[in-house]
């Protein structure tokens, strides 16, 4: 038998999959689940407060559809996965892997509408079809999974990131039994994301902007290998910046002078590379001190869960003095600080035409916001590379 026979062997053909599925259609139609839904449901009423600012923003029918996956899952051993798209196999059949590197072959429709839409990252209950796959003869084979209920899907949110998020809300489950388990405790904060499911990724070039670093130990001053970097200190703990034209140009170097404990950090993988080299003489990474967090995953943690990532505990004083003397000097020059409020606004409207893809009537959107002919200029060229990478 060739490669490409035995590789076509690992993924079931549609039609064996329509089979499996009939067998599930009887129970499906009685949800039997439903009969004590409500005692089932009572221990999410916390959470659902606790986001109702983004849940109310989701779609009609959107809770009671999840609710009703969330009692299947609870009540027949169906599984929460967030699973990344590795390649479509074709008959709305898809490889997929999580984040713990275990691989499905999925069949659903509805995953193949995401597909088609951009987004290779998605959350749903997943029903295991095929015990065999664990047997020494198929051991390693992708398992073969349907569907049941609602497929939530983004376009830059991703497996890993979805395991940084889980770790910040439940550590040591996440630890004990993976994301999965993280979910089905509490899938409420899981749903809220999806308010973020249309946000694009930010490139530069063919690399993701990010904010990625170390923590570790310094063995030196570092200033002799900062040269011409800007210097400021809080207490014991001392700064060096390098600023560039756009925020994905900044580089930090931080580091306490007491502990002699600091951090690297960068906002483009490759330029974190450069600097560690920069700095091997005197600084040592912490074993667990690689952080790595993507422009959407910061802002799932800080608009939705309300929470930081770890780096923050390094930057936090600096940014709030960053930002005392940018209000200092914008009372100063208080034309400046009117027409960056503007474009703020301005950007807040441009948000669904970016999402959707569509232009907007740029003159009648500079009227509104009184913007000058380089701030609407500026607002054009944003508008131009978020379209342009989410394509």
């Amino acid at each position: 038998m060739n490669s490409n026979a035995n590789k076509a062997d690992l993924f079931p053909s549609e039609l064996w999959f329509r089979d499996q599925t009939e067998t599930f259609k009887d129970r499906w139609n009685r949800t039997v689940w439903h009969d004590y839904g409500d005692r089932a449901l009572m221990p999410l009423k916390q959470s659902l407060r606790k986001y109702a600012s983004c849940i109310n923003k989701l779609p009609d029918g959107f809770i009671p559809s999840v609710f009703d996956q969330h009692l299947a899952v609870l009540s027949e051993g169906y599984e929460y996965q967030i699973l990344d798209i590795q390649r479509p196999l074709g008959d709305d059949r898809f490889l997929c892997r999580n984040v713990e590197g275990e691989e499905f072959c999925v069949w659903s429709h509805s995953v193949a509408i995401n597909h088609d839409e951009g987004r290779y990252t998605f959350l749903s209950a997943v029903i295991r079809l095929d015990d065999e796959a664990e047997s020494s003869d198929k051991k390693g084979c992708p398992v073969p999974v349907i569907t049941y209920g609602p497929v939530i899907a983004w376009k830059s949110l991703f497996a890993s990131d979805f395991s940084r998020l889980a770790r910040n809300l439940a550590r040591d489950l996440l630890a004990l039994k993976g994301v999965s388990a993280v979910i089905r405790r509490d899938p409420v904060p899981f749903w809220a994301l999806w308010t973020l499911g249309d946000i694009p990724r930010v490139m530069h070039g063919t690399e993701e902007v990010c904010t990625c670093w170390f923590e570790g130990r310094f063995t030196g001053d570092p200033a002799p290998l900062l040269s011409g970097w800007k210097r400021d200190a809080i207490g014991k703990r001392i700064r060096f910046r390098k600023s560039g034209s756009k925020p994905f140009f900044e580089q930090v170097v931080i580091y306490d002078t007491k502990t002699m404990r600091g951090l690297i950090l960068a906002r483009r993988n490759s330029y974190l590379g450069k600097l560690m080299a920069a700095l091997e003489t005197v600084f040592t990474p912490d074993p667990d001190g690689e952080g790595y967090v993507t422009p959407v995953c910061e802002m799932a943690m800080s608009d939705v869960l309300k929470t930081t990532p770890e780096y923050k505990t390094w930057t936090a004083a600096f940014d709030r003095e960053d930002e005392r003397s940018a209000e200092a000097k914008e009372s100063r020059d208080p034309e400046r600080k009117v027409d960056l409020a503007s474009f703020n606004a301005a950007m807040q409207d441009l948000l669904p035409f970016i999402n959707s893809g569509t232009e907007p009537d740029w003159l009648a959107l500079g009227k509104k916001h009184a913007l000058s002919v380089d701030g609407l200029e500026s607002l054009k060229g944003m508008y131009g590379e978020f379209v342009k990478k989410s394509r």
